[in-house]
């Protein structure tokens, strides 16, 4: 959900997005009252049932490389190539995954910060936090330490897992996903409260071709296990 505009159009579209997000969770939530008045023995129940629906929340600063990753891990899933973004998201995106008899939609919002302040027009229902950090850029670490500890400061947070990826591992001067652990001090987080997983991931280097041609179907094995563990942390939740 990316358009060319000016600055004013987009928070204007943006706006409208959230207002659009709030309907539906309201009709969500509506739905599964619903469900709930409907005679158990009726057919119908089991056909519309939601309960292997997973709901995942992608949120970190801009550049961190949230599309990118997730451009090539449905790429991969579905083998089929994908295109290079050529900007950050600004606004959401809602890309949608299954494993098995489990559908999972992962919401992208945007990190630029005049976007962050919406990012808690999010949190409702949330299976699982993935927050992707740019491991290269560690100026940036301080004002990523505050977001998370804000996001987690939510009530609605509570207890839900976190998936931290420490992003562009091919980066010589990256730091390693231990070292992202410590700089976020993830170690003060109560393990009773939040499961939490740190992992390392890349989409680069890219393989050479045509200065013409934008899209791709080469990704780096570590998407894979970002993808797996997405899976595997939002079920168990």
């Amino acid at each position: 959900m990316v358009m060319n505009m000016p600055r004013y159009g987009k928070k204007t579209m943006f706006c409208v997005g959230c207002a659009c997000v709030g309907a539906y969770v309201a009709y969500q939530y509506w739905r599964r009252r619903e469900l709930k008045s409907i005679d158990e023995g009726f057919e119908e129940v089991s056909k519309i049932d939601d309960s292997n629906e997973r709901r995942v929340l992608l949120l970190g600063l801009d550049g961190a490389g949230k599309t990118s990753v997730m451009n090539q891990a449905i790429a991969a899933a579905n083998g089929t190539s994908y295109i290079v973004p050529t900007a950050s998201t600004h606004g959401f995106r809602v890309f949608r995954l299954q494993n098995g008899p489990y559908v999972f939609d992962i919401w992208e919002i945007g990190g630029a910060e005049d976007t962050r302040k919406y990012w808690s027009h999010f949190l409702q229902d949330t299976d699982l936090l993935v927050f992707m950090v740019d491991a290269s850029d560690t100026n940036k670490l301080s004002v990523a330490v505050s977001a998370l500890k804000q996001l987690l400061g939510d009530s609605r947070m509570d207890t839900v897992p976190i998936l931290v990826i420490a992003n562009k591992q091919d980066s010589p001067n990256a730091l390693r996903p231990d070292q992202v652990k410590e700089a976020l001090d993830l170690r003060s987080i109560p393990a009773n409260k939040h499961k939490i997983e740190v992992i390392g991931c890349q989409t680069r280097p890219l393989p050479e071709v045509s200065q013409d041609v934008n899209e791709h179907s080469w990704h780096h094995p570590s998407v894979d296990v970002v993808r797996k563990k997405i899976f595997a942390m939002a079920v168990s939740s």
